[in-house]
């Protein structure tokens, strides 16, 4: 395989990954709005659109992996298997959910998405220990318990508890379209630059 191609797959990987992080954010903030009634997107259409979110994500995850495991030693790597296990989780247990409507695919879909997230920090403190970059990608990951005790707060100050699980969303998102908008930046600046 060519290194064009090489760059273009990782490209793709990272334009979908951000997608994905993006996606996830979006969608979490969306189920809040259809909660209080101020969407127009109903609640089969977002959870339609939950197992594709974890897909990109675990798509793009991948490509980060491809793209810079080579600095990455054992914290790192623990952390990444976490999170990629849970996204892959996820994925399958909402996609079971929304597909075949099984209300066990909901409950395994949770589970590994909170795997993902008890995993993030892990990978986070691997990736700034290692100097791997994004440094904000890392930086957002390493500090997922913040993002989450924030989200707390906000819901005990406002008193809803559904902030906890967008305000971590929102978070964890955010971390996984940093990192993969890396691997889409970096990987277009070489194919440019290789020219």
């Amino acid at each position: 395989m060519s290194r064009v191609r090489s760059d273009g797959r990782l490209r793709a990987a990272g334009v979908v990954g951000t997608a994905g992080g993006v996606g996830w954010a979006l969608l979490s903030a969306a189920t809040l709005a259809a909660d209080r009634g101020v969407s127009p997107l109903g609640y089969g259409f977002l959870d339609a659109l939950t197992p594709v979110a974890f897909a990109l994500s675990a798509v793009g995850v991948a490509g980060y992996r491809v793209r810079s495991a080579s600095e990455w030693h054992v914290v790192a790597n623990a952390g990444f298997a976490a999170v990629f296990a849970g996204l892959v989780g996820a994925f399958v247990g909402s996609a079971a959910y929304v597909g075949l409507g099984r209300l066990d695919g909901w409950t395994v879909s949770v589970w590994a998405y909170l795997l993902g997230v008890v995993g993030a920090p892990v990978w986070g403190v691997g990736l700034l220990r290692d100097g791997t970059p994004p440094r904000s990608g890392a930086a957002l990951l390493a500090a997922t318990p913040a993002g989450v005790a924030a989200s707390f707060g906000l819901a005990a100050l406002v008193g809803d508890e559904t902030l906890v699980s967008v305000g971590t969303a929102v978070w964890f998102g955010g971390a996984l379209a940093a990192l993969c908008g890396w691997v889409w930046r970096r990987s277009g600046e070489e194919a440019t630059s290789g020219q």
